[in-house]
């Protein structure tokens, strides 16, 4: 991870001058450009009619022309840069591990086309996924579920919240403040309180007791977050010296807002049954972190083997994608692509792998078993069941 951490750093190294560089260039230009305008024209507007006005004018501009085209080589040489140095520190060919097939037929692009749309619509970047549907003749009514003018309201109360704007947020959780009570969401409180917050930094010290005197009425009647309100009366009576130095100050912190802005995410997502994380976003994130285990299996084992493996539509490890991508407490069997049940439960070999009790039954043949992984010859009278 050291390493990985090392080499994105050169890389952000690069970036970070390549912005200055272009930073620098349009201020430049902003400048002296602007400047070198107005003495050519003031040039031609007092000698009209000279005819050493071509000269003097062409003596202006080559050398400006000139001065900002070698700027521009050196701006394309720092930007140039920055893939230079990706394709030294990261690698870029991964070998046996891609599998072409996957996306040989159209149906199977069309899916891909579908994923990329839906994850454009939660973005809010509409007018791209319109013009993506266009393009690959997709239908509206063919993709995930995706309410758009859902997605569009929801995109414009994040950009709200990322601007520290807290109304249209309160304003949707009244207008669903009963579907949010079904679920025990805790969302409105959790921007009430917010709000608040940003009235004891304001220093509208009466306004901010009205509110907090609301926000505990609220909470008394739904029996919710006393100890909460508790800790915000204590931070009305601090923040009149000074909050950030009270024992109160937690309530200043930044990530509070991060916390907020996924919260709202979740909760609004979960109103219309779709996950806070895109489908475009799990596969990226999970492909990630199962290609650098991928390459290494296959620069140490480059046979037959290894390359049927990864030709399949299951990855040869297991690969942690973290606890928040684990959507399954169940065991799907790996042959028959069936969850198991009690009367099919998953039953372990000898060599370790783990299938189900119908595979271990159809792979049986003269009480002999044969691993469809390693392949390991045993007996299916040594197989254990295991229990989740």
């Amino acid at each position: 991870m050291s390493t990985t951490n090392n080499m994105l750093s050169l890389v952000e190294k690069d970036v970070d001058k390549a912005i200055e560089s272009v930073e620098e260039y349009y201020n430049d230009i902003e400048t002296n450009l602007d400047r070198s305008i107005e003495q050519i024209q003031t040039l031609i507007s007092k000698l009209p009619d000279d005819p050493n006005v071509k000269i003097d004018l062409r003596d202006t501009i080559k050398p400006l022309a000139k001065k900002y085209s070698d700027k521009h080589k050196d701006l394309h040489g720092s930007i140039s840069k920055i893939g230079k140095t990706i394709d030294k520190y990261f690698q870029s060919d991964f070998g046996n591990v891609p599998i072409s097939e996957l996306f040989d037929k159209p149906e199977k692009l069309k899916l891909i086309y579908m994923i990329i749309c839906e994850d454009l619509y939660r973005q809010g970047r509409m007018s791209i996924a319109q013009q993506l549907i266009k393009e690959t003749n997709l239908n509206d009514n063919e993709l995930f579920n995706v309410e758009k003018e859902f997605l569009e309201e929801i995109n414009l109360i994040l950009e709200n919240l990322r601007e520290k704007n807290l109304l249209p947020a309160l304003d949707w959780c009244q207008r669903n403040r009963n579907e949010l009570n079904k679920t025990g969401s805790l969302l409105e409180f959790y921007l009430h309180k917010m709000r608040f917050v940003q009235l004891l930094e304001s220093g509208n010290f009466q306004q901010a007791k009205v509110y907090l005197s609301n926000l505990r009425q609220y909470s008394i009647s739904n029996g919710l977050c006393e100890q909460a309100v508790n800790e915000l009366m204590g931070a009305l009576v601090f923040a009149q010296r000074d909050l950030a130095k009270s024992p109160y100050k937690y309530l200043l912190e930044p990530h509070l807002w991060l916390q907020l802005l996924e919260l709202f995410m979740q909760q609004a997502f979960q109103q219309v049954g779709l996950a806070q994380d895109s489908p475009l976003y799990v596969v990226m994130k999970t492909g990630f972190q199962a290609l650098p285990a991928l390459m290494s299996i296959v620069n140490a084992m480059q046979n037959t083997q290894v390359c049927h493996i990864l030709s399949k539509d299951e990855l040869p490890i297991e690969i942690d994608v973290g606890q928040e991508h684990r959507y399954h407490s169940v065991f799907a069997c790996p042959i028959l692509r069936q969850q198991t049940t009690d009367q099919n439960p998953p039953m372990k070999l000898v060599c370790g792998h783990v299938i189900s009790k119908d595979a271990l039954n159809k792979l049986t043949l003269q009480n002999k078993l044969k691993c469809p992984y390693c392949p390991l010859e045993q007996s299916p009278a040594d197989a254990r069941q295991l229990f989740f």
